[in-house]
Formats: C-alpha cells, sequence, structure tokens
C-alpha cells in the first residue's frame, strides 16, 4: 500500500514537545537511536491538537514485540493474538507500545477466558507498516502520526482537515468498516459526543443503515463500550447520539421508548445525568453501576417525585433490574450491586422499612455509590440529610461484628480516608433537584 501522506511541519500545528510525558519522549527517542520508526499514534495526537490534556501517550512502531522488550528492561509483552509491550514507569505510569499492524479485515470472537481487550479483529495478527496502521484505525482523527524526530504530523487518513472542519469521519468506505467491526457504530457516537464534532454525513447514513449489525457483536464487548462512555464524562450526550442514529432501540431499548424521551432535557433522568456527567468532567471517577441505577429506576417511571411507589418491596425491585438490560452482558456481580443500591434507596424512601439496614452496606463497596447516587438524585434534599444522619447514628454506636473501628465513630472508614458530605452544586453553582412535576 503505497499511499503519499500529507505532512504538517512544526509551525503548521500546535503540538510542542512540552506537551508530550517526558516518559514517553524517552521510548521514542530510544528506539529512533536504534534505527526504528517510533511515533505517537491514536487519541493522544489528536487531543494535543484540540489544546487537551491526554488520558494516555500510545506509541506505535516498526520494531518487534521482543526487539523492544530487548530495549526496555522495564516493560511486559501483553496480549494473546496480538502482543502490545507496556513499559512501566514511577508512580504506576504505563505506556503501551505496538508493532505497526496490518489492514484488518475479520472480527474475532470471544474466547474463554478473555477480556474485552483482547477481543480484536482475527487478521488483525500480522505486523505492517506506518500506512497500514494508520489505515486499520476506526476514525480519521485518530489516525495522525506524530513524529518526535522531525516534529510533524503524518496524516495518511485526511485527520488534519477533519479536526480543522470539527467532523468526525470513518476511515475508508463505512458500509465495508462497519460490517468489519460493528463496535465501530457506537465508537463513532462517543467520538462525537466527547469532540462536540459533527458526524460525517455519509458516516451517519450508513450508521442509520447498519445499526441492527450491532446485535451481532460480543455483547461483552458492547458493555465494555458502555463502560467508556458512562465514564467519560458525555454519558448523556452519547446516548442521544446513539438514539438519533438508531443504534440505542438494540442496546438498551427500554431507554430508546417513546422517542427516547427520557433523554429530553427536562426529563428527570437527563437531569440526573448531566448533573453526573458535569461531577465526572470536574474529576470525580464514576463507575458504571450508578449510571445503570439511574437508568434502572427512570424506566420504571420517568418522575422523580413517584418513583418509590412504583416499587411494591425487595422483591419487585429484584425482578425489575433482573428483567433489564437484555441486550447487554452485565456481569452478575454487576446486577447484584445495582439490585443493592436500589433496594437501600427503597428503605432510604420508604417509612415502612428497617433503615438500619442501609447501614449494613457500610461493609460492602457499594456504600460510596449509594450516596453519590442519592446525592445525584436528590442534592442537598432531606433525602441526603436523612442517609448522612443515618450514617452517622451507625457510626456513633459501632458494629463490632462487621469490624467496625472506635475511629470510624470520627467519620473514617477503613481504607476509605475521611468521608466527605458531597455538595449539592454542579458546575454552574446551581443546585441540582429536578424540578417537581
Amino acid at each position: 500500500m503505497a499511499l503519499r501522506p500529507e505532512v504538517y511541519s512544526r509551525d503548521e500545528h500546535p503540538i510542542s514537545r512540552n506537551s508530550i510525558d517526558p516518559d514517553a519522549l524517552k521510548i521514542l527517542y530510544r528506539l529512533m537511536r536504534h534505527g526504528h520508526k517510533a511515533y505517537l499514534v491514536g487519541g493522544g495526537v489528536r487531543d494535543l491538537l484540540l489544546n487537551r490534556k491526554p488520558k494516555d501517550f500510545d506509541i506505535a512502531t516498526d520494531a518487534t514485540p521482543r526487539q523492544i522488550k530487548e530495549l526496555f528492561r522495564n516493560s511486559r509483552i501483553i496480549g494473546r493474538r496480538f502482543k502490545l509491550i507496556h513499559v512501566f514507569f514511577r508512580g504506576n505510569k504505563i505506556v503501551e507500545v505496538s508493532t505497526f499492524r496490518d489492514v484488518s479485515e475479520e472480527v474475532a470472537e470471544p474466547q474463554e477466558g478473555e477480556s474485552p481487550e483482547e477481543l480484536i479483529i482475527t487478521r488483525d495478527n500480522t505486523y505492517g507498516t506506518e500506512v497500514t496502521d494508520a489505515m486499520r484505525r476506526d476514525i480519521t482523527i485518530n489516525g495522525l502520526f506524530y513524529d518526535a524526530g522531525t516534529f510533524s504530523i503524518i496524516d495518511y487518513v485526511g485527520g488534519m482537515r477533519d479536526i480543522r472542519d470539527r467532523v468526525v469521519r470513518i476511515i475508508g468506505d463505512p458500509d465495508v468498516r462497519f460490517p468489519e467491526d460493528p463496535v465501530r457504530l457506537m465508537r463513532i457516537c462517543r467520538y462525537a459526543a466527547k469532540s462536540g464534532f459533527n458526524i460525517d454525513a455519509a458516516c451517519y447514513a450508513s450508521i442509520q443503515r447498519n445499526a441492527e449489525l450491532i446485535r451481532n457483536s460480543a455483547t461483552m464487548r458492547v458493555f465494555e463500550e458502555f463502560k467508556k462512555d458512562f465514564a467519560s464524562g458525555f454519558a448523556l450526550q452519547t446516548l442521544r447520539l446513539l438514539a438519533e442514529t438508531g443504534l440505542l432501540a438494540h442496546l438498551i431499548p427500554e431507554l430508546a421508548e417513546n422517542d427516547a424521551a427520557l433523554l429530553n432535557e427536562e426529563s428527570d433522568f437527563a437531569k440526573t445525568l448531566a448533573h453526573s456527567d458535569e461531577m465526572v468532567l470536574d474529576g470525580e471517577p464514576r463507575s458504571p453501576t450508578v449510571v445503570l441505577a439511574l437508568i434502572s429506576l427512570f424506566t420504571r417511571c420517568p418522575i422523580l417525585d413517584g418513583l418509590p411507589e412504583q416499587f411494591r418491596d425487595r422483591e419487585d425491585i429484584a425482578e425489575h433490574v433482573a428483567s433489564g438490560f437484555r441486550a447487554l452482558a452485565v456481569p452478575r456481580k454487576e446486577r447484584e450491586k445495582i439490585e443493592a443500591l436500589l433496594q437501600a434507596w427503597h428503605m432510604l424512601l420508604t417509612s415502612g422499612d428497617d433503615r438500619s439496614q442501609i447501614r449494613q452496606l457500610d461493609r460492602r463497596e457499594v456504600l460510596d455509590e449509594f450516596e453519590l447516587l442519592i446525592h445525584l438524585l436528590y442534592g442537598k434534599g432531606p433525602e441526603s440529610d436523612l442517609l448522612a444522619d443515618l450514617l452517622e447514628q451507625g457510626s456513633e454506636r459501632g458494629r463490632p461484628d462487621s469490624g467496625y473501628h472506635e475511629e470510624e465513630s470520627r467519620g473514617f472508614h477503613q481504607n476509605r480516608g475521611p468521608r466527605r458530605r458531597r455538595g449539592g452544586r454542579g458546575r454552574g453553582g446551581q443546585r441540582h433537584r429536578p424540578p417537581q412535576q
């Protein structure tokens, strides 16, 4: 494949070496000193061009995994089908280095014991060139290479033009690339939501034509994609794009009902999820459990004030959670955590229940998620005060049978540090509480 790239010199782009992780630069320069091609690639280049701080600095090279391993003693080869190198640095930092891959064609099926990250494209297992490595990537704005030797951007796929025009476009023919790996349908929506770019018109039309193909993807891969969406800080906008393109009806059909009314700006669910996204963008990590719990609640009843009366008892909650998310491979432990959150929420708001049972969550990892759930739903309302008082009572009494320690009565919990009361204000300084209907 002999494509001539567009090369953008240092004065034609904003990336400075001062913005690149110094350990990533060390890897690039060592590979180049030993005669190898090596580039910063993927989302790291995209984010630097958009003046954002990259989450990761990934590197691609023509060196084989064994050659990379010989150059970096602080590294480890990972992966079953396609070998990658993780180079380790202080502070638990990992820089991922991969050998240029060949163009992909077929999608792998999950094998027993494999993690979702290992479910890669079947014919993605042979080494290639920088050209094939660029062409195999999903979207143009992720197919750019930064050359630390010349300080230039190498563009085989038109990604620089699309960044300038604020367009998300799949590399190649979308009607070919989507059937190769239908998960790309979801990724296009995520990238558009995170970047604020528009989806290319031809790509958008292809997503609508091929939406049903998402059913062909391994449900575990689909769930892993949703976990990224929920933790991105752009969960609401991603769900809206999934609904607009017709994908949501195949993924979370209960959210797509009534023309995805739950995602409308005035819905209690949309306001709650928007507040969650604001908190993520302000630096608070988010587990998928809380977002799934919110979806489970509001798909039962769209109005917050009417939610508690919609569930008869614990068994009703258990049945509701079990019947949801049929198109996703939500792990059993994840469903159990969602069920525990909803049952604790029901106990808190239903005077007939024994609220003291909520304190038993303190022994489990779901306690912090429960506090977050109540904060997202009610802000600084009386429900949050009730929960805080309840937990404070539990700390004062102590629970020797649950491993309770005296220092916890001062608000400290083992391995978690001091408990802090969550604020009730979003990024705009307004209290978050969906209006009463």
